[in-house]
């Protein structure tokens, strides 16, 4: 993995109070075979970032955030991307968080 240090002090450079954590901390279903939601622990509040989901390769689109939680987390919540239904934890999932202003993603978690 590259040295991401530049990276980090570019940031800082900009925002000098940005604090985040996107720790996945993935959400089972019934049955617990199924993963149906994700919780990052304390979110970039600058926009209104959406979130794209793929499961498997699949593309299932790209939706408005839930609203923050006043301790800073958001829940994307996987049945609002896969007709009602979590997703199989024998698949992989990728989470991606898109810039609305200029559509630019960013993977944030990926589970398998």
């Amino acid at each position: 993995m590259a040295d991401s240090t530049g990276i980090i002090f570019a940031l800082i450079a900009q925002y000098k109070a940005l604090c985040w954590d996107y720790t996945a901390n993935w959400g089972r279903g019934n049955p617990s075979s199924y993963i149906d939601n994700i919780t990052f622990k304390k979110v970039i509040t600058t926009k209104n970032f959406k979130y794209r989901v793929v499961s498997a390769g699949n593309d299932l689109g790209v939706r408005d955030a839930y609203s923050v939680q006043s301790d800073g987390s958001q829940k994307v919540n996987f049945l609002d991307y896969n007709a009602g239904r979590g997703i199989e934890d024998t698949k992989r999932i990728q989470v991606y968080v898109v810039d609305p202003d200029n559509g630019n993603q960013y993977l944030v978690a990926q589970w398998k």
